[in-house]
C-alpha cells in the first residue's frame, strides 16, 4: 500500500504544479474558461479525494486511486495531446508553451499511469491464492 500511496502523492504534487503552470506560468490570453476549466478541477478534486482514501488505508482504495489515475491520464490525452475536439480541449501543440510545460503535463499523465499500475498490482497481490 506504501507504494499507492507514494505514487498518488506524486500525482497530486504534479497536478498541483500543472494547475499552477496553468495560471502563473502560461501566457494570460491563453487562460480557460471556468466552463473549460471543468474537466480539470473535478479531476484535481479526484485525485485529492483518492489521496485521502489511500491515506486512511480504505478497502476499496486500490481500486478507487486505479480508476482516478487511469482518467487522469486519459484526461491529459483529450484535453492537452488530441486535436481540438471540444470547449473542452486545450492542445498544447495549437500554443506556444516552453518545455517546461510540457514535461510537467507529461510528467502528471505519467504519473496518472503510474497510480493506476500501482493499483492494479496492489489489487492482483491482494486476490492472488496464498
Amino acid at each position: 500500500m506504501r507504494r499507492l500511496l507514494l505514487a498518488n502523492l506524486v500525482l497530486a504534487l504534479l497536478l498541483a504544479g500543472h494547475v499552477a503552470d496553468h495560471a502563473l506560468r502560461q501566457p494570460a490570453g491563453a487562460q480557460l474558461s471556468l466552463v473549460a476549466s471543468l474537466p480539470g478541477l473535478l479531476g484535481a478534486l479526484a485525485v485529492f479525494v483518492s489521496l485521502g482514501i489511500v491515506v486512511g488505508g480504505y478497502r476499496h482504495a486500490p481500486q478507487i486511486a486505479g480508476t482516478v489515475g487511469i482518467l487522469t491520464a486519459l484526461g491529459f490525452v483529450a484535453v492537452h495531446l488530441a486535436p481540438d475536439w471540444s470547449m473542452f480541449s486545450d492542445p498544447y501543440a495549437d500554443r506556444y508553451l516552453d518545455a517546461a510545460s510540457w514535461i510537467e503535463m507529461l510528467a502528471a499523465l505519467t504519473a496518472g499511469l503510474l497510480v493506476a499500475f500501482e493499483a492494479r498490482r496492489l489489487v492482483a497481490r491482494r486476490s492472488a491464492p496464498a
